[in-house]
């Protein structure tokens, strides 16, 4: 399981290089995601060791978004202020989501099964 995190922690790592080097604009940690999908993808299976620590960590995901949230609420008067932009990005990011996901779904279920 401590080979797992460390496997987490490295591509988190990554993801910020990558941001830094590149100067790319998307956040960090989502760029060491897209990298450890890539690494996932190209390995053709997940290590049981990630398994362990992201079965492990799923609990404790809500957990995560605190911060996010108590974050919000620091930029209140924003929030006042572009309400209609920031209404309509939720709005399409969830429509988005929901019309991706299933088709995700199906991928990564067919491809867990060629395994």
């Amino acid at each position: 399981m401590l080979t797992g995190i460390l496997l987490l922690m490295v591509f988190n790592l990554l993801g910020f290089a990558l941001v830094a080097l590149l100067d790319l604009p998307i956040p960090a940690p989502v760029a060491g995601l897209v990298a450890l999908l890539a690494f996932l993808l190209v390995r053709g299976s997940i290590p049981d060791s990630l398994a362990q620590a992201t079965s492990r960590l799923l609990p404790l995901l809500p957990l995560f978004l605190i911060p996010a949230s108590a974050g919000v609420v620091e930029y209140g008067a924003l929030v006042r202020n572009e309400w209609l932009p920031i209404l309509l990005a939720l709005v399409i990011s969830l429509l988005v989501s929901f019309l991706v996901t299933p088709f995700l779904f199906r991928l990564f279920v067919r491809m867990a099964g060629k395994s």
